[in-house]
């Protein structure tokens, strides 16, 4: 089931790489008896997973860049 079924078209690609509209679909399984979906649960992680490991890279990214251009040195004065 993918979380994007309520949506207009437009906002549905948005709402596929959203990890808390995964939840929000888990939850609505949950809600109708269905039992746990996984499926759902998994996608969350994933995209979590995948989110926090983009979020370290540019941060490193940016460290190396600012310590290269000496812009955290300039306000140690």
């Amino acid at each position: 089931m993918t979380p994007d079924r309520t949506l207009p078209d437009w906002l549905q690609p948005l709402a596929y790489v959203l990890p808390s509209s995964h939840v929000f679909e888990g939850m609505r399984t949950v809600i109708a008896g269905n039992g746990v979906d996984w499926t759902s649960l998994v996608a969350a992680a994933v995209l979590d997973l995948a989110y926090a490991i983009a979020a370290l890279w540019f941060f490193r990214r940016m460290l190396v860049a600012v310590r290269r251009s000496g812009g955290l040195s300039r306000f140690a004065e």
